[in-house]
């Protein structure tokens, strides 16, 4: 049985052992959620209020970036349509991209380095391909995704559909129901690839050493209905890497893949959210989440955290190194973002309260852009649960 009665907010702070900085997360606002600084305590500094009534959706994703803006992906799943979004400090909207047609933006966004915008958009799989399906139900109806880079001007200056790249025939192995709770068009049989997370990797040692597979640029991708991340190389449009894994029977619904960037501990390693949704080769990964550390140069998993059935999310949440050595996890399930140590201590946790739908969350230094340095520094009282 669920518990129904627990702490919120911040519940566990050790600020020596901890990554001090601001957390974005979502706070309930008007309407809806509304994007947020908070502080190590849980309290609130800053806020970005999205327009009344949220006719533009939920926000799946929202980045701070090094300016101070907002980068945000809005998403209305029963109309199947969305936007890309920039707010600025103040909360006016600065940038905006609707994809055109029937594309449909879902799940991240990311922001380039030369300041182009990576988009994931759930496209249908022309009919020559999809009749080449072995079942009727994915001949008749199926998605995939395309991978949009956008320049500021929102001109695509680059994209990758997946059914150009990946075998029709490939697909996971454990069908969803016809009343499974998210819907006919998101279940595993016609919602073929479900893509959840996109990254241009930065650079990184093993390019440095000579391995053109992690060339800075290439497209990370976490296809989530595949059990897979994949690397793509931007110029040649080809699949260079793939991880499935092998801990505990393998992935299962993975979330938020990403390559750790240069200056931070376990750089060039692949960090992944294994969700754990509907493993089909090892019953020890059922009911059980993980966070893994991988070496993609070797498959290797170099680090994980492994609570067994006391950490599980089996939907979106996400995870981050951060410049000490700890990891920062959301547990979107359960409504829990907290921060544990190399050896999985955990130094701070907060729970969110009701009408927060946090999918994704993620911490920055006080001195990350000039309008946090303009905060200073809270205080930072400690909360030792007892």
């Amino acid at each position: 049985m669920a518990v129904t009665v627990y702490p919120k907010g911040t519940t566990i702070y050790k600020p020596e052992l901890c990554c001090n900085g601001y957390t974005v997360i979502l706070l309930p606002g008007e309407g809806g959620p509304d994007v947020a600084l908070v502080d190590m305590n849980g309290n609130e500094v800053h806020r970005w209020k999205m327009e009344v009534p949220r006719a533009k959706g939920a926000i799946p994703r929202a980045r701070l970036l090094a300016d101070g803006h907002l980068l945000v992906l809005r998403s209305i799943w029963d109309r199947v349509d969305g936007y890309a979004q920039q707010y600025d400090w103040d909360g006016a909207l600065v940038w905006e991209y609707a994809p055109p047609g029937e594309l449909w933006p879902h799940h991240d966004i990311f922001r380039k380095d030369n300041g182009n915008t990576l988009l994931i958009c759930r496209e249908s799989v022309p009919e020559q391909i999809r009749q080449k399906a072995r079942e009727p139900e994915r001949r008749r109806t199926l998605y995939a995704d395309v991978i949009q880079e956008l320049n500021p001007a929102s001109e695509v200056v680059w994209e990758w559909h997946q059914y150009e790249h990946i075998d029709i025939e490939r697909r996971i192995q454990v069908p969803a129901g016809v009343d499974w709770r998210a819907g006919p068009e998101n279940d595993t049989i016609v919602d073929w690839t479900h893509t959840n997370t996109v990254q241009a990797i930065p650079e990184n040692r093993w390019y440095d050493a000579g391995d053109k597979r992690f060339k800075p640029g290439n497209v990370l991708l976490s296809l989530r209905q595949l059990d897979v991340v994949l690397l793509v190389d931007r110029d040649a449009k080809e699949i260079v890497w793939e991880y499935t894994g092998d801990y505990k029977g393998g992935m299962s619904g993975q979330h938020d893949s990403h390559m750790i960037e240069k200056g931070l501990p376990g750089e060039g390693n692949v960090l992944i959210f294994d969700n754990g949704a509907s493993p089909t080769t090892n019953a020890a990964h059922c009911g059980c989440s993980y966070i893994l550390e991988v070496d993609p140069t070797t498959d290797e998993v170099v680090w994980v955290y492994d609570r067994a059935e006391e950490f599980h999310s089996s939907f979106t949440s996400s995870c981050q190194r951060l410049p000490n050595g700890n990891t920062l996890i959301l547990e979107s399930a359960h409504g829990r973002v907290f921060e544990v140590t190399h050896e999985g201590e955990t130094v701070w946790e907060h729970v969110f309260g009701e009408g927060a739908a946090v999918q994704r969350a993620y911490r920055y230094g006080y001195d990350f852009c000039p309008q946090t340095a303009a905060l200073g520094s809270p205080e930072e009282r400690p909360v030792i649960p007892r």
